[in-house]
């Protein structure tokens, strides 16, 4: 879906805010279970209805009772942090039919979670290990390009979901003169053209388009069918399906929510503004498998700031580090300069990237904004890595004042005046909001076949985003 003005949030009283916002219309339809669906619902659907709204309950227990929760603004948070993953759920559920699925967008800038990347635009879809596929779409010119099939259900549905099955990627990749390409993702290989494995249990998708250079490389696109299926065309909901799509929605709503809750306490647990790795990733919970991480967490009292030394990896395609809430949402990204990415940061002259974390500007270019929150997470993306990344490349960490950062930086380190800044911003937005703008050609497919569950049921569902809200 497209990004919507009334998301974006500029600073912690406006996420306050729009996080109530949530509140208020998740609880709403939560509420919804003392006015049951009109009395010639199909059963099993409004059984399944029931259900439904009470894992969203289920979910908001989990994420509330979390023990890394501090004040109000982490319990907005929290709430932010659920109805993206309501709205995450539900719309993967949308896309459980693999006889006819759909690549979508997903999640959209409004709808962050996991460490979605400000520099990808990630497409989703479900698939069936017994039937094959064709992917076909146009490369683009983002630096990089990934498919990933994985099993186990969606990442983030359990500790063992997401495992990768198979992966293709540029090197693997044979372009047509246009630009353009065909996968076939099936269990055997077929007599030509490039293919994707498709391995017992491989169950859905992700695909990856990675941007570095945010002012000209241009988007891609992809689309998959089925080999012998229906095509892109509507699919039918039936009772049984929506209360399938429903039964699906509300069981990956309480696993995302204790898998994240989970993943954080023990983040949170190792103590305050440290960062791990480099570590090679290993394709687990949805992981690109040609990258090396680094994951960490800082908690700063106001008027402090984190600096963060770290070797530049000039050796890898790809490289960025970005802030995030405790649960692993990428904070706003479309108005704050949350992340930086390997061509948009000022590597000083030792050959060293020295980032500061703080929530306000300190002036200086490689600022990453925490928006306002003292205590988050920290991730850090280096991707197809030429050889390995040994301890050199550990990270060295200070915490001080936001009055001192100047003298901790080398001499040379150009100052970036408030003028400026508001100028990067308006031009980070214009870049992201245009990247986004009609890259979900599924979405109006996913948008009726929400609405036709809405009609079977008279009742609406918690979602983030509809369609009367797009720009």
């Amino acid at each position: 879906m497209r990004y919507h003005p009334m998301s974006r949030a500029c600073g912690p009283r406006h996420r306050v805010l729009a996080a109530l916002v949530g509140l208020v219309m998740l609880s709403a339809c939560s509420d919804q279970g003392s006015n049951p669906p009109p009395a010639g619902t199909d059963p099993a659907l409004r059984a399944s209805y029931d259900g439904y709204l009470a894992a969203i309950d289920a979910a908001r227990t989990t994420v509330q009772g979390s023990p890394f929760i501090r004040d109000d603004a982490d319990r907005a948070q929290g709430e932010s942090f659920l109805s993206g993953i309501t709205t995450y759920a539900l719309e993967a559920a949308l896309n459980l039919a693999t006889e006819q699925p759909l690549m979508q967008l997903l999640p959209d800038p409004s709808q962050r979670l996991g460490f979605n990347n400000p520099d990808n635009l990630y497409y989703v879809t479900r698939v069936s290990d017994h039937d094959a596929y064709t992917i076909t779409g146009k490369r683009g010119t983002s630096t990089g390009f990934l498919i990933q099939a994985f099993s186990g259900g969606l990442p983030g549905n359990g500790k063992d979901a997401g495992a990768t099955t198979a992966s293709i990627g540029d090197s693997d990749l044979h372009l047509a003169a246009d630009g353009s390409f065909a996968i076939t993702l099936s269990a055997d290989r077929p007599a030509q053209g490039d293919w994707l494995p498709l391995l017992p249990g491989t169950d859905n998708l992700l695909v990856r388009f990675t941007f570095l250079d945010w002012e000209h490389e241009a988007p891609g696109s992809i689309a998959i069918v089925r080999i012998g299926g229906a095509g892109a065309g509507q699919l039918e909901i039936t009772p049984a399906l929506a209360a399938a799509m429903l039964d699906d929605a509300a069981r990956s709503t309480q696993l995302q929510a204790q898998f994240y809750v989970d993943q954080a306490t023990s983040l949170t647990a190792l103590g305050p503004n440290f960062l791990l790795g480099p570590r090679q990733a290993q394709g687990q919970q949805g992981t690109n498998v040609q990258q090396w991480n680094l994951v960490g967490n800082y908690d700063l009292s106001d008027g402090q700031a984190l600096l963060i030394k770290i070797k530049d990896v000039t050796q890898a395609k790809y490289g960025g580090l970005m802030s995030a809430t405790p649960w692993f949402d990428t904070f706003e990204f479309i108005h704050h300069q949350v992340s930086l990415n390997r061509a948009q940061v000022r590597v000083d002259g030792d050959g060293n990237i020295r980032y500061v974390v703080s929530a306000r500007d300190p002036g200086v270019p490689n600022w990453i904004d925490t928006t306002g929150q003292a205590h988050g997470v920290l991730f850090g993306r280096w991707q197809e890595v030429d050889g390995e990344l040994g301890s050199e490349y550990a990270p060295a960490l200070t915490v001080l004042d936001l009055s001192d950062v100047r003298g901790a930086l080398p001499s040379d380190t150009p100052t970036v005046t408030p003028e400026q800044r508001t100028s990067q911003l308006a031009r980070r937005q214009q870049l992201l909001e245009t990247r986004f703008r009609d890259a979900d050609p599924a979405q109006p497919e996913i948008l009726r076949r929400l609405h036709a569950i809405e009609g079977l049921l008279g009742k609406s569902l918690p979602v983030q985003l509809r369609d009367d809200e797009l720009e």
